[in-house]
């Protein structure tokens, strides 16, 4: 079945001007700085897709600058989605590629086919299923980076808890433990990124865990298992 189209219209401002500039006023209080050269044309009418970086996002806007159109966009002729825009999974693609490898706890495949960048938080259910998986993702060639995203709304002692991981002398060993029967590592504080990994989370716009990115971008909410993930991303990405 289709997916209902959920349209959700916000008043922004009464102003009518059908220019960019109408639509800068009215986005910047919400989303902070917008170039002209982020707001382009969609395939409606009337109607401009535009670009934000706080969160990391694409909106459809009216030309007025008037309404934002929030929801799944469905082509009911293919019965696909509204793609994502290639510069929003091409911002994101920067953003992951900034933290260096070093401040990520990584899980090699030995037969690496593709790379997946995870947020995760260490009391988050779905977060330990899919790392139970990990012997089965590396098998399949799926590479996984991990990166700290706790929700402390969810899960109030996860940040402290991921911080002593991250300072472990052995981080895989150190999340290992966790995963298997909650073993805090015994360490002193570090300069750990988890913070600064939980910033880049937002910006990105993870609102939840585990969030796989994939190498394009393509970000995949939520638990996969193991063979739905590598067919989710060969579907992505190709085989």
């Amino acid at each position: 079945m289709i997916k209902q189209l959920l349209i959700t219209l916000m008043f922004l401002s009464g102003s009518a001007i059908a220019d960019k500039d109408a639509v800068i006023n009215n986005l910047e209080r919400f989303f902070g700085k917008i170039e002209k050269e982020d707001i382009i044309d969609s395939p409606f009418n009337g109607v401009y897709e535009v670009i934000v970086y706080n969160p990391v996002d694409s909106l459809l806007v009216s030309k007025d600058g008037q309404y934002i159109i929030q929801g799944d966009v469905v082509d009911l002729t293919t019965r696909k989605l509204l793609p994502i825009n290639d510069k929003v999974k091409l911002i994101k693609t920067t953003l992951i590629n900034s933290v260096n490898d070093a401040d990520k706890i990584i899980y090699k495949a030995n037969h690496e086919k593709y790379i997946i960048n995870v947020f995760t938080d260490v009391d988050c259910p779905f977060c330990r299923r899919l790392h139970m998986g990990m012997d089965k993702m590396n098998e399949l060639g799926i590479t996984v980076k991990y990166l700290a995203a706790p929700l402390a709304s969810l899960h109030p002692t996860a940040q402290s808890k991921m911080q002593k991981i991250w300072c472990a002398d052995d981080r895989k060993l150190a999340l290992d433990n966790y995963n298997i029967d909650k073993e805090v590592p015994n360490v002193d504080a570090c300069d750990d990124p988890v913070f600064e990994q939980l910033l880049l989370s937002k910006q990105i716009g993870v609102t939840g865990t585990p969030a796989i990115l994939l190498s394009d971008g393509t970000h995949l909410p939520g638990y996969l298992k193991p063979d739905a993930l590598l067919k989710k991303i060969e579907k992505t990405l190709g085989k």
